[in-house]
C-alpha cells in the first residue's frame, strides 16, 4: 500500500510539471537589451524586445520603498519605462524582468538591479530655506528637473476653535518645477514664528519634514497719504474736479469705490487717471524720510455695475483735448495695471535707482484669474451698500524682499495693463491707465 501511494504522488508530481511545461513561455529575456539611468524618485529602464513573433510585452516586477510589489508592462510601443516609487536614494534594487507572448504566459524571470536618485519631495528640503519676512515669512526652494508631489506649509499658532497651541495649515500645494519663491503673511501677529514644512507623494505617504524655529516676522506700517508727495513727471495725471479724477484720490482711504457708490452722477468717478501714453511712464513717491520700504499695494473699484463714461455721452468738463473718446470709452478693464516695477533711490534726480519688487500677470490672463476680477467680472456684482461694506478690497501688492537699505523714494512704472479686445476692436489705443486707491507700507 506505501508502495502505491508513493508511485502515486511521483506520478501526480510528473504530470503536474507537465502542465507547467505546457504553458511556460519558452524565450528568455536578454540582460543585454536592457539599461537603467536613475531619475528622481526611481530609474528609467530602456529596453529591447526580441524580434520572435511569439513576443508581446515585458513585465517588471520591484518592490517599492514601502515594500509593496510593482508591476510595470511595456510593450513594442515604447523602448522604456519609469519604475517609480522611491524617495531616499537607493543602489542596487532587485527587480525581476519576464517576456509575455499573445497568449499571457509569461517566460521565466532574469533578475537585474538598478539605482534611484533622492525624489523631488525628498531632496526639497535640501535647497529648502525659510526666512524672514513682513508680517510673516518667506519661503524659496529649488528642485530637480523630474518633479511631484506635494508640500504642506504649517505654523504654530493658536487654534481657533480649542484656543490651544497648534500646528496650522497655511497652504498646500504641487512641488513646482524650477522652484518658487512664496511670501506669508500670518492673521496671528508674532515678533518669531515656529515655521513646519512636510513633503508628501502623490500617493499620500509623509516623505520628510523640517522645522524652523525663531524666524522673525518684521511688522509694517501703512504710511499715512498725507504723509507722501506723489511726483507726476511727465505730468499725465487727468484732473477735473468735476469728473472727480486726480492724484488726490490715491491717498483718500476708498479702497473699494464708496464715494463712486454714492455719487449723483455717473461721471463723478473718485479716482486716478493717467494718460495718454502712460504706460511704462515713471511716478515718484517722496516719503520724506529714509525708511525701509515693505511693498506698496495698488487697488481697484469693485463691480457695481455702474457703467463708465463712453463717447456717447457727448464731451464732458475739463477734458484733456477736448475729444470725447480718450478717457474710458465706457471701459474700466483695460486700464487697471497687469505688470509693475517698482524702483528705489534717495535721489530722485540721479542714476542710482534700484529695483526692489515687480508684480506680473500677462495682459492676456483669463479675467477669473486677474487680481482685478471682482472689479471687472460680470460674475461679482455689488448690488447695495451692505454689499459693499461687506465685500473684500480688490488689489494687487508688490513686495519687496526685506533689506537693511533704507531710501526715501519709490518710482513706480506700469509696464503694461489688461487688454481687453472687443469685436476686433481695441479701446485703449491712449494708453491710459488707472489706480483708484495707493498704499505705501514700510518698516514700522
Amino acid at each position: 500500500m506505501k508502495h502505491k501511494l508513493f508511485l502515486f504522488v511521483i506520478l501526480l508530481g510528473f504530470f503536474a510539471c507537465q502542465d507547467d511545461d505546457d504553458t511556460s513561455f519558452g524565450i528568455k529575456m536578454s540582460q543585454e537589451g536592457i539599461r537603467f539611468k536613475p531619475v528622481p524618485g526611481g530609474a528609467v529602464m530602456y529596453y529591447t524586445l526580441p524580434s520572435e513573433s511569439d513576443v508581446f510585452a515585458l513585465n517588471v516586477r520591484y518592490s517599492d520603498f514601502r515594500g509593496h510589489e510593482v508591476l510595470k508592462v511595456g510593450s513594442y510601443g515604447c523602448d522604456s519605462l519609469i519604475l517609480d516609487g522611491f524617495n531616499q536614494a537607493q543602489k542596487g534594487i532587485l527587480a525581476r524582468v519576464s517576456l509575455v507572448n499573445r497568449s499571457n504566459e509569461e517566460s521565466s524571470p532574469i533578475e537585474v538591479t538598478f539605482d534611484t536618485e533622492d525624489s523631488a519631495p525628498y531632496a526639497f528640503f535640501d535647497q529648502a530655506e525659510v526666512t524672514s519676512f513682513w508680517n510673516g515669512f518667506m519661503m524659496s526652494y529649488q528642485t530637480p528637473d523630474i518633479v511631484a508631489g506635494m508640500v504642506h506649509v504649517l505654523y504654530l499658532g493658536t487654534n481657533p476653535l480649542t484656543q490651544q497651541l497648534d500646528t496650522l495649515l497655511l497652504k498646500s500645494f504641487p512641488i513646482n518645477q524650477g522652484g518658487d519663491t512664496l511670501f506669508f503673511q500670518l492673521q496671528q501677529e508674532r515678533a518669531n514664528n515656529v515655521v513646519i514644512i512636510r513633503t508628501e507623494d502623490y500617493r499620500g505617504y509623509r516623505v520628510r519634514q523640517k522645522i524652523w524655529d525663531n524666524i522673525e516676522a518684521y511688522q509694517t506700517r501703512k504710511v499715512n497719504g498725507n504723509e507722501l508727495e506723489f511726483i507726476d513727471v511727465q505730468g499725465l495725471s487727468v484732473e477735473s474736479e468735476n469728473d472727480k479724477v486726480g492724484v488726490k484720490y490715491l491717498f483718500d482711504g476708498d479702497t473699494k469705490g464708496e464715494q463712486r457708490r454714492n455719487a449723483n452722477s455717473m461721471l463723478s468717478l473718485y479716482t486716478f487717471l493717467a494718460g495718454p501714453q502712460a504706460w511704462g511712464a515713471p511716478f515718484i513717491l517722496d516719503m520724506k524720510e529714509k525708511v525701509t520700504p515693505a511693498s506698496i499695494r495698488i487697488y481697484g473699484m469693485l463691480n457695481m455695475n455702474i457703467k463708465f463714461p463712453s463717447a456717447v455721452h457727448g464731451k464732458w468738463s475739463n477734458h484733456v483735448d477736448g475729444d470725447t473718446g480718450d478717457w474710458w470709452l465706457g471701459v474700466y478693464r483695460d486700464k487697471l495695471p497687469s505688470a509693475i516695477t517698482v524702483y528705489a533711490s534717495n535721489d530722485k534726480d540721479g542714476n542710482d535707482w534700484v529695483k526692489i519688487g515687480n508684480f506680473y500677470q500677462h495682459y492676456n490672463t483669463s479675467e477669473e484669474f486677474r487680481w482685478s476680477h471682482r472689479c471687472t467680472s460680470k460674475d461679482f456684482v455689488i448690488k447695495d451698500i451692505e454689499a459693499l461694506e461687506a465685500a473684500d478690497p480688490a488689489y494687487c501688492e508688490v513686495e519687496f524682499v526685506p533689506s537693511q537699505e533704507k531710501y526715501r523714494y519709490l518710482k513706480l512704472v506700469v509696464d503694461e495693463i489688461f487688454n481687453f479686445n472687443q469685436y476686433g476692436w481695441t479701446y485703449n489705443k491712449s494708453f491710459y491707465l488707472t489706480m483708484h486707491e495707493l498704499e505705501v507700507y514700510i518698516k514700522k
